[in-house]
């Protein structure tokens, strides 16, 4: 300040680097510059840059640090009423890099031009070094785009790119000058309030960035929504450093999502257990792949008109060797926000193809196996080469294969994902789409994809024989008519009763699975019952090789579903 009274200064440094600050006004030449080779002698380094702050306006200054030619800058945090200046002056690795120097981190994020995590934690540092003598309090805010990663799938890395700077910018109009917004890396970004009063200051900045976010993006002819989840820790309330604020904010932001997006979350206790257990659940699916703990199951497809096994859908289960089988409603939605989707599907088609080849050395009737596709599957440019190094090295032919993909893959309508599904076709590998009915149903995609069959939701499905005015009836019937019209076969998923199954053949719907028929079963069992038909054949029983026709005469066999399905 400008009597000099009081100046609180870290100082960080490693011993043998020589270490040097100077201090001056913003954009203008050091006023004074004082070095020393050791760490102990820091304190006389100090003692100059007191003496020249006398009489200065502590607003104007900067703190720097320089090792051989490299700098490491952060402006100062001013007291009450002006009474005290806190600053960090640290060491940073040359840019200059010689012989055993390590590369110093960036200071800014080069996309955004945001401050890096580096520097947000040396502020955030700065900031709650200050908080315990101003007695404020500080907020740290863990940003989150919301479906940053299908909008990166499905419409390219290029626009995910744009969305993330231009979120950057309309948050930074949203802050005071004393506010540092940063970004931790992806579509995460922290966001640090100082010299906070009241807790509804927080709400009020928070609510703001919210709004801020919400308006659309238009990139390359392309509109774009967007918004964030935020979670929320205040200094010193839920922690005393660093590291234990930004855990909470992270835990909070988790929360917030769960709660429905688009919405921010103070920190509570409960959140961090379920942060604990999500990160518990996401090293137990790496060590399950590891350890082949994963298994599949198969349901078998029925023909409602002839009786025949038109193929199986193949279900992800995990026999956990502590806890049992674990519900894949439970693990399904951590794979795929962790990314860990890829690898568990990639094991399901791995080994269903591997169980198609074993049924066919017993002498076993071909049948076709569905899996389930992901989105982030089918948007992946090197998910064709993965498919087909499967099938070579499994020898399986792709006719013996269908991939289900749900309304939400094809929404966006990525051209890569329409790259990938037209190879799948022109190889030989049905196409359906799952839960149809449920989600974001449109006649557009039904005509651009090579779509082969639609799967009514078992939640029309169950509402079929209710009675009075039965509008699932009516969809269900509308759906089979679509779908026949466009020359598409359809199934029926969660067909449980006998009036359900005679309604769906008097509309004409071509396939069913269910508990009516057959729940989903372990390989020993599936054995079982093709040894029994062979013992005792049915020659229709089976659906013969090859792709059928797209509609008409031969309607084709439907495809199955693999990784998400319960």
């Amino acid at each position: 300040d400008p009597s000099g009274s009081s100046l609180i200064l870290q100082a960080i440094a490693t011993p043998n680097y020589h270490f040097g600050v100077f201090a001056g006004m913003y954009e203008r030449d050091p006023l004074s510059e004082s070095s020393h080779e050791k760490l102990n002698q820091v304190s006389a380094v100090l003692e100059n840059l007191a003496h020249v702050l006398e009489g200065m306006a502590a607003r104007n200054w900067l703190f720097r640090s320089h090792e051989t030619g490299s700098e490491l800058s952060s402006p100062p945090l001013i007291g009450v009423a002006g009474q005290e200046v806190s600053g960090t002056i640290g060491h940073a690795a040359p840019s200059r890099q010689g012989p055993g120097v390590v590369p110093k981190k960036p200071l800014y994020d080069f996309l955004t031009d945001l401050p890096s995590r580096a520097l947000v934690e040396d502020r955030l540092s700065m900031a709650l070094a200050h908080a315990r003598y101003s007695r404020e309090k500080v907020a740290v805010l863990i940003l989150d785009v919301d479906n940053f990663k299908r909008t990166n799938d499905f419409m390219g890395i290029r626009t995910g790119d744009m969305l993330l700077k231009n979120l950057s910018r309309r948050i930074r109009k949203c802050l005071r000058e004393e506010d540092t917004l940063g970004r931790l890396g992806g579509d995460e970004f922290i966001l640090l309030l100082p010299d906070i009063h009241l807790i509804q200051d927080i709400e009020y900045r928070v609510q703001k960035i919210l709004k801020s976010t919400r308006g659309a993006f238009s990139f390359e002819g392309k509109e774009i929504h967007a918004s964030c989840s935020v979670g929320i820790a205040v200094y010193p309330d839920d922690g005393e450093n660093s590291q234990e604020l930004v855990q909470k904010a992270k835990a909070a932001m988790g929360q917030a999502k769960e709660e429905g997006k688009d919405r921010y979350q103070f920190f509570k206790p409960f959140m961090l257990s379920k942060t604990c257990q999500q990160m518990s659940m996401e090293n137990a699916i790496r060590k399950a792949l590891e350890r082949e703990e994963f298994q599949l199951y198969f349901q078998p497809k029925m023909s409602i008109q002839t009786g025949r096994i038109q193929g199986m859908e193949a279900l992800l289960r995990w026999d956990h060797p502590e806890r049992g089988m674990i519900p894949p409603a439970e693990f399904i939605p951590v794979a795929e926000e962790t990314g860990l989707i890829q690898p568990v599907g990639e094991w399901v088609l791995l080994n269903a193809c591997r169980q198609i080849k074993k049924w066919k050395r017993a002498g076993f009737p071909p049948i076709r196996i569905a899996v389930n596709l992901s989105g982030y599957q089918v948007n992946q440019d090197q998910w064709i080469s993965q498919v087909r190094n499967i099938l070579e090295r499994t020898g399986v032919e792709p006719s013996s294969l269908e991939m289900e993909i749900t309304e939400t893959v094809l929404m966006d309508n990525s051209e890569v994902a329409l790259s990938n599904l037209q190879q799948l076709d022109e190889m030989g590998i049905l196409i359906s789409i799952d839960d149809f009915g449920t989600g974001y149903s449109s006649l557009s995609y039904l005509k651009r994809f090579p779509i082969h069959a639609l799967k009514i939701d078992q939640s029309f499905i169950r509402g079929i024989s209710d009675r009075g005015k039965n509008t699932d009836a009516v969809i269900t019937k509308a759906i089979v008519s679509l779908a026949h019209a466009l020359n598409l076969k359809t199934v029926a998923e969660g067909v449980e009763r006998p009036q359900e199954k005679e309604y769906l053949r008097s509309i004409g719907c071509d396939d069913m699975q269910g508990y009516l028929f057959s729940k989903p079963l372990p390989v020993e069992q599936i054995n079982y019952m093709f040894t029994r038909k062979l013992k005792n054949p049915v020659r229709n029983y089976w659906v013969p090789e090859g792709k059928p026709q797209r509609a008409g005469t031969e309607k084709k066999p439907l495809k199955e579903r693999s990784p998400s399905t319960v």
